[in-house]
C-alpha cells in the first residue's frame, strides 16, 4: 500500500476538490450578472423595449414589447437556476444559447451602427453595443468552461429547487408591472394629433422657458443621435422665422455633452436637459428625432425623423 493510500485511509490527507468547485463559481456569478440585469431592465421597462427597437432587427412593436418581457422572465429563472444550481449542465447550456443571441444582436448593432446602448443593463449601466459584445463574448466563455467542467458529475436535485425556478419564472413575467411599466405608456401615446395634454416639464439649463403659455416647436433628441445632427441646418432655417413658433430641443444629455453639441453644430435654438422619466413618457412609441408642436400646454401635432416645413407647420396650427 502507497504512503497516500495509508495517509488517505488515516484521514490524513484528502484529495484537492477545489477545482470541481470553479464551474459552480462561474455559474453563480452568472447566476448574479443575470439577476442584476433583470432588476435594471424591469425597473426601466419603457427604455428596455426602445433600446430594443433600436436594433433594427424587429420592426413590430407588439413583438419587441413580447420579447422584452419574456427575456426578462427568462434571465430571472436562469439567474436563480444557476444561484442555487438546479439541473447546472441545463442551465449553462441555456445561458450560453442566450448569451450567443446577444452577441449576436450586439455584434450586429454595432457593425450597423443602428444604436449607441446595448441595453444590457437598462438605464443604469450603459454600454456601446461593441462594449457589450466583447462584454457577453466573456461572459459566453465562463458559461462554456463552466458547462465543460461540470461533464457528467451528478448533482442532487430537490422538488424545492424545481419549484422554486418555476416560481421565479412567474415573478419575472410579474416584474415590469410591480416595477410600474404600462403597455398604455408604450401604445396609448402614438397618435399623430391631439390634443394630447403635456404635463409639467422642469427644463435643466431653459428656466426661463413655460411650457404651459405659448408655441413651440419642440425637437426630443440626443446630441449623439446622427438623425438629429442632421436635422439642425433645416431647424435653424425654423428657427430664423420670426412668424413661428419658438424652436427648442429637449435631451436627456448632460451640460458637457450639450455644449460639445452647441460648439460643434452651432444650433440657433437652444438645448435643454430633462429627465430620462420625462422624455421616454413624451417621445411615446415615436423615434428621435420627435418633433412636437405644442400650444398653452397641449401637443396639436407630433412627427418623427423628418422635420416638418414652414407650411406643414402652419397647416396644423391652424386646425
Amino acid at each position: 500500500m502507497s504512503k497516500n493510500e495509508i495517509m488517505s485511509k488515516q484521514g490524513l490527507h484528502k484529495p484537492r476538490d477545489w477545482p470541481l468547485s470553479i464551474p459552480r463559481v462561474l455559474a453563480a456569478a452568472l447566476g448574479l450578472i443575470l439577476l442584476t440585469a433583470v432588476l435594471l431592465k424591469a425597473i426601466d421597462m419603457e427604455l428596455f423595449i426602445r433600446q430594443i427597437t433600436a436594433y433594427g432587427i424587429i420592426s413590430s412593436r407588439h413583438v419587441v414589447v413580447f420579447s422584452a418581457w419574456v427575456l426578462i422572465a427568462l434571465e430571472f429563472a436562469l439567474g436563480v437556476g444557476l444561484l442555487v444550481h438546479y439541473r447546472p449542465r441545463l442551465m449553462l447550456l441555456l445561458t450560453a444559447i442566450l448569451l450567443l443571441i446577444f452577441v449576436g444582436a450586439t455584434a450586429f448593432a454595432w457593425f450597423t451602427d443602428a444604436t449607441q446602448h446595448c441595453g444590457c443593463f437598462g438605464a443604469w449601466l450603459k454600454h456601446t453595443p461593441g462594449e457589450a459584445a466583447l462584454g457577453n463574448l466573456i461572459l459566453l466563455a465562463a458559461a462554456v468552461l463552466a458547462w465543460v467542467g461540470h461533464g457528467h458529475a451528478q448533482v442532487a436535485q430537490t422538488g424545492g429547487k424545481a419549484w422554486a425556478v418555476t416560481t421565479v419564472c412567474l415573478v419575472g413575467l410579474a416584474l415590469p408591472v410591480i416595477f410600474g411599466f404600462s403597455v398604455s405608456g408604450i401604445f396609448g401615446s402614438d397618435s399623430k394629433t391631439g390634443p394630447v395634454k403635456l404635463w409639467d416639464v422642469h427644463i435643466q439649463g431653459l428656466d426661463y422657458i413655460d411650457l404651459n403659455y405659448g408655441t413651440y416647436l419642440i425637437i426630443l433628441m440626443g446630441t449623439d443621435c446622427l438623425h438629429c445632427q442632421e436635422a439642425v441646418p433645416q431647424l435653424n432655417m425654423l428657427a430664423e422665422e420670426t412668424d413661428l413658433q419658438n424652436v427648442i430641443a429637449l435631451c436627456t444629455n448632460g451640460e458637457s455633452e450639450r455644449l460639445v453639441f452647441v460648439e460643434e453644430f452651432q444650433p440657433m435654438f437652444p438645448v435643454g436637459q430633462i429627465s430620462e422619466n420625462v422624455f421616454w413618457r413624451l417621445l411615446g412609441s415615436g423615434d428621435i428625432p420627435r418633433y412636437m408642436l405644442v400650444r398653452d400646454q397641449h401637443v396639436l401635432h407630433t412627427w418623427d425623423q423628418d422635420v416638418p416645413d414652414k407650411d406643414t407647420i402652419q397647416a396644423a396650427l391652424s386646425q
